[in-house]
């Protein structure tokens, strides 16, 4: 089994394009791997994914949520820490099981004085209230989404997975050439979704020949 942290300084652009494509990825202030996590005491293997966006094409889902949301208004900035972005946070995390991080802040910047990452996030309003928030960090030619969260009252409104959509749209646009979104779990459905957004454009990375690949040859290897 693998795991490993770093706890850099500073990461220029061009360092997240290689910690991502070397399936490092952003926890908190500082950049780890692993292959494995733990449930109650039973271990599954990690497999890190991404998308290449030349390959990439909204799908019917996404158009559908577009429809659906297309009063919302929605911004795409610089992020910088705040309140009100902590509130948001609050009255998600109230809606989902324990365990998850105490608060915003110590997710994304724990004890440092700065980020040192460069985070971006699109933000949703509906009639000028903040009502889900989506934090990415960008490199030169990489994006990684890093936390998406919403007010519980639109669940209805599929935010969470909105966001998803909308920042590998932006970063398409912006001509970057692959999003990360972390990794799914095989055995612990709560990761699937990742699956599903952007399918015919995933690849997974393969550890043990440090190569990424279609993830349709994951799954007719595994079946």
């Amino acid at each position: 089994m693998i795991q490993d942290f770093k706890f850099p300084l500073r990461i220029q652009p061009e360092e997240l394009d290689t910690y991502l494509a070397a399936g490092w990825y952003r926890m908190g202030q500082c950049v780890f791997t692993t292959d494995f996590v733990e449930r109650d005491g039973v271990y599954f293997k990690t497999i890190w994914l991404r998308n290449r966006l030349k390959n990439y094409q909204p799908s019917t889902s996404f158009q559908k949520l577009e429809k659906r949301n297309k009063e919302f208004a929605t911004e795409i900035i610089p992020f910088n820490y705040c309140k009100p972005y902590e509130l948001l946070f609050q009255k998600y995390r109230a809606s989902l099981p324990p365990g998850r991080a105490g608060d915003l802040h110590s997710f994304l910047i724990g004890d440092s004085p700065y980020l040192i990452f460069k985070s971006w996030v699109i933000n949703i309003y509906d009639n000028g209230n903040l009502i889900g928030s989506g934090v990415f960090d960008l490199g030169k030619k990489s994006a990684a989404g890093i936390s998406s969260f919403y007010d519980p009252d639109y669940k209805k409104c599929s935010i969470g997975r909105y966001l998803i959509y909308k920042k590998i749209e932006y970063c398409k646009q912006m001509g970057y050439d692959y999003f990360y979104p972390g990794y799914f779990v095989p055995g612990i459905k709560a990761f699937d979704y990742k699956l599903d957004i952007g399918k015919e454009s995933l690849e997974y990375y393969d550890m043990d020949k440090d190569q990424w690949k279609p993830l349709s040859q994951f799954v007719l290897k595994n079946q």
